[in-house]
């Protein structure tokens, strides 16, 4: 009984999650990528009830037309939204408990056995919490934590827990959401101390 509560859970949280970035309630219909969710469900609704051989059937045929590799086993309980999706791969431990964002070429797994604990739930592949976005080519490994509103970035490599509302780029390089705030602000205050420079020398020109 709670594996069908959980299959009816996991699809209407997908699909209020296409929902939400289509802006719509009738476009996540035409997604093709929200049918590789579905499957997906079905897959992980026959490994919680221990029919394997039928997980593996739905999980191959993602693996297969899709190119999408979603192991039957990850806990995917808040939804997830898949942009583009050749590629993607998500391992068997991994776990969310809030909606998540995933473009093609990247990756969730393991990392060579590691283990840890987070909140007495044992880890050995990424935990992701709420309103997260994994870009394109990342690769998240080993019992990480991502927080709520980070976000992973093009080909970046996260070995390490990141912390809410912040980037990471290349190899575990974290920016928080006010050093990102400080760049710009700084970005912005040498381009205005420049254009006043400018002024300046143009009414000094015409004195």
């Amino acid at each position: 009984m709670n594996s069908i509560k959980n299959l009816y859970r996991g699809i209407k949280n997908d699909y209020n999650g296409y929902a939400k970035i289509a802006n719509s309630r009738i476009k996540p219909i035409f997604k093709i990528h929200y049918y590789c969710n579905l499957i997906f469900r079905i897959s992980h609704f026959f490994y919680e009830i221990k029919l394997l051989p039928l997980a593996k059937i739905f999980w191959g045929i993602n693996r297969f037309v899709y190119a999408i590799d979603i192991d039957p086993g990850a806990k995917l309980n808040g939804g997830f939204v898949i942009i583009h999706g050749i590629g993607v791969v998500i391992g068997r431990y991994v776990i969310s408990e809030g909606l998540f964002r995933i473009y093609q070429g990247a990756t969730l797994g393991g990392n060579n056995d590691k283990e840890s604990t987070y909140n007495g739930i044992l880890l050995r592949q990424p935990y992701i919490k709420d309103n997260v976005i994994i870009g394109i080519n990342a690769a998240v490994l080993g019992p990480v934590v991502i927080e709520t509103g980070a976000v992973i970035g093009t080909n970046a490599v996260v070995t390490k827990n990141v912390v809410p509302n912040s980037i990471v780029v290349g190899n575990n390089k974290t920016l928080t959401s006010k050093a990102v705030n400080i760049k710009i602000l700084s970005k912005a205050k040498a381009i205005s101390k420049a254009l006043e420079s400018e002024t300046l020398k143009e009414q000094h020109q015409w004195a």
